[in-house]
C-alpha cells in the first residue's frame, strides 16, 4: 500500500511539473520550432497554390488562344485602331485568372499569419484575472467619471454642432425649431431605458431610479412644450413661410433688402443642428450596454451633464432668437419655457447621480479601494 501511494504521489508530482513547464527553455524552443514548421507550411501552401494558379492561368491562356487569333485577324481586317488588343485577349484571361487565385491564396496566407501570431488569454471567472471581478474590470473606470461618460460626450457633441452654426436663413431657424420637439422626446426615452433597466435588471437604488423617471418626465415636458412653440410659430408666421414655399411671381420684389434669400426652400424639413445631435446620441447609446456598475454609475452622473448641454443648446436658440431672429414675441418665451423645463430636467438628473454615490458608498468604496488589493476584496464576490 505504501508503494502504491509513493507511486501515485511521484505520478502526480510528474504532472504537475509537466504542466508547469511553459516557461522552460525546453519548452520555449520547442514552440519556436512549432512555429518555424507552421511558417514553412504555410508558405510551402501558399506556392503550391500559386503553381495551380499559374498552371491554371496557362490553360486559360491556350483555351483561349483561337478566339484571340481570329479577333486579332478581324481586327486588322477591319483596319481596328487597336489591332493587337485581339492578339493579346489570351494573355489578358490568363492574367485574370492568375491575379484572382494569386490574391486569394495571399489573402489566406495572411490569415493564417495573423491567427498564429495570435496570443488569447482565456479568464477565469473564479480569479482576480476576470473582467468582473479583478483588476482590469475598471481601468480608467475605478472613480465615477459622469463628465467622460458616452451619454455627456455626445450630447456635448450636439451642443457644440449648435453653438457652431450660423444661419443666414429663416428656414434654417424653422428647422430647428421644429424639430426640437423630436430630439427632445430622443433624450427623454434615453433617460427612461436608463431608469427602467435600472430598476427591472441592475442591483440600483430605487431613489436613483425615481430621480431618473422625475428627469425623464420633466424632459417629457420640455417636448410637450416645445410642440406649443412650433405651433405657435407656424401659425404666427403663417404669411412669411408661404412667401418662401409658394412665392407669387416676382415675390422678390418684396424683399427688405437686394440680397435673395440663402436657404433653400426646402431646409425648414430637413433635421435641425439640436435634434440631428439628440437623435444620433438616442441611437447610439441604445447600443451601449456597460458591464459594471462603476459604469453605469458614470453614465447616470453623466445624464445631468447631457441635460445641461441640451439645456445649454437649447438656451442658445432661446438668445438668438430674443436678438437676431425675426419672430413673435410668444415663440421666444415658449423657447425659454422649454430651457426652464430641461434646466430642471438636468438638476434632477444631477441629482440622480449624487444618490448614487450617496446609497452605494460601500461598493463603490470597494471598487475604488479594495481592502488588501482586488485579489483580496474579490473574495467577498458574488455569485455569477
Amino acid at each position: 500500500m505504501q508503494r502504491l501511494r509513493g507511486a501515485a504521489t511521484r505520478l502526480r508530482q510528474r504532472i504537475a511539473r509537466a504542466g508547469q513547464g511553459n516557461g522552460t527553455p525546453t519548452n520555449q524552443t520547442g514552440g519556436r520550432l512549432h512555429l518555424l514548421r507552421r511558417r514553412l507550411a504555410r508558405r510551402i501552401a501558399h506556392w503550391a497554390r500559386c503553381v495551380g494558379a499559374g498552371t491554371l492561368a496557362a490553360l486559360g491562356g491556350l483555351a483561349t488562344l483561337p478566339v484571340g487569333f481570329l479577333w486579332g485577324v478581324l481586327r486588322l481586317v477591319t483596319n481596328h485602331r487597336d489591332p493587337l488588343g485581339g492578339f493579346a485577349f489570351p494573355v489578358r484571361i490568363a492574367g485574370r485568372i492568375w491575379r484572382f487565385f494569386f490574391r486569394r491564396s495571399r489573402a489566406r496566407h495572411d490569415n493564417d499569419a495573423q491567427a498564429d501570431a495570435l496570443n488569447l488569454n482565456v479568464n477565469d471567472p473564479r480569479k482576480d484575472s476576470d473582467p468582473m471581478t479583478g483588476t482590469s474590470i475598471a481601468p480608467g473606470a475605478t472613480a465615477l467619471d459622469g463628465q467622460n461618460s458616452k451619454f455627456a460626450l455626445s450630447m456635448k457633441a450636439a451642443a457644440d454642432g449648435y453653438f457652431g452654426f450660423k444661419p443666414t436663413s429663416m428656414m434654417h431657424v424653422a428647422a430647428e425649431y421644429a424639430g426640437l420637439p423630436n430630439g427632445i422626446r430622443a433624450v427623454a426615452a434615453t433617460i427612461q431605458s436608463t431608469a427602467v433597466t435600472g430598476d427591472q435588471t441592475l442591483p440600483l437604488s430605487k431613489r436613483v431610479v425615481h430621480k431618473l423617471l422625475e428627469a425623464y418626465e420633466e424632459t417629457l415636458h420640455a417636448a410637450k412644450t416645445a410642440d406649443t412653440m412650433v405651433t405657435q410659430f407656424q401659425t404666427l408666421h403663417r404669411f412669411d413661410i408661404q412667401r418662401i414655399l409658394n412665392p407669387r411671381t416676382n415675390e422678390w420684389m418684396w424683399n427688405v433688402t437686394p440680397t435673395g434669400g440663402e436657404g433653400a426652400e426646402t431646409a425648414m424639413f430637413q433635421p435641425g443642428r439640436i435634434e440631428a445631435g439628440c437623435v444620433l446620441t438616442a441611437v447610439l447609446y441604445r447600443s451601449y450596454q456597460p458591464v459594471h456598475m462603476m459604469q453605469r454609475g458614470s453614465e447616470i452622473e453623466g445624464m445631468g451633464y447631457g441635460l445641461k448641454f441640451l439645456a445649454d443648446a437649447v438656451d442658445a436658440l432661446w438668445k438668438r432668437t430674443n436678438a437676431f431672429y425675426p419672430v413673435d414675441d410668444r415663440v421666444t418665451d415658449d423657447i425659454g419655457r422649454v430651457t426652464t423645463r430641461l434646466q430642471t430636467a438636468a438638476q434632477h438628473a444631477e441629482m440622480a447621480g449624487k444618490l448614487f454615490l450617496e446609497d452605494h458608498s460601500l461598493e463603490i468604496s470597494h471598487n475604488t479601494h479594495p481592502r488588501k488589493g482586488p485579489a483580496a476584496e474579490g473574495m467577498w464576490n458574488a455569485s455569477r
